[in-house]
């Protein structure tokens, strides 16, 4: 499958509500919070979107490569906070182990999906905003599309995850 057919599957996928319950009560959690913390409520819905976008990355590649849903392996939102916020540092600066693709592959597909956010999101913003500004709020939609994929590693692995 070509990286444009994977980025339109995740895209579908997460559209289709693809988290388990643990995971949507931690998306519900982190939107609510982000909502009240943000100068505006809706950049806290876009944490929630890109956390799911990022969650349904690693949703397709399980189903690509192991053509089943891995079954979830925590039990509360805290360990599934600690576990994915290990993660995605470790996804964003040197990389991690349990990728079932190969890690340029997921990088290139990450990098896709968080410039089509940055678009969408960002871009009628352009010109209203200062350049730390725009930084800021690419460097948020990027932490939290990461963090999905992490989110959906965390609660797969049985692995302990250092922080």
């Amino acid at each position: 499958m070509s990286l444009d057919d994977l980025v339109f599957q995740t895209r579908a996928l997460a559209q289709a509500h693809p988290l388990s319950p643990l995971a949507e009560s931690y998306v519900n959690e982190v939107v609510a919070r982000e909502r009240s913390n943000q100068p505006q409520s809706e950049i806290g819905i876009w944490a929630g979107h890109a956390l799911t976008l990022g969650y349904a990355l690693r949703r397709v590649e399980e189903l690509e490569t192991l053509r089943e849903r891995l079954p979830t392996t925590v039990d509360s939102t805290e360990l599934l906070e600690a576990r994915a916020t290990a993660l995605a540092a470790q996804v964003r600066t040197s990389g991690v182990d349990g990728y079932l693709w190969d890690e340029a592959t997921v990088v290139r597909l990450l990098d896709r999906l968080i410039a089509g956010e940055i678009e969408r999101r960002l871009d009628h913003w352009r010109g209203t905003v200062d350049e730390s500004t725009w930084r800021e709020l690419e460097q948020y939609l990027a932490w939290w599309t990461v963090k999905g994929y992490a989110l959906r590693m965390a609660e797969t692995s049985s692995d302990k995850v250092e922080g």
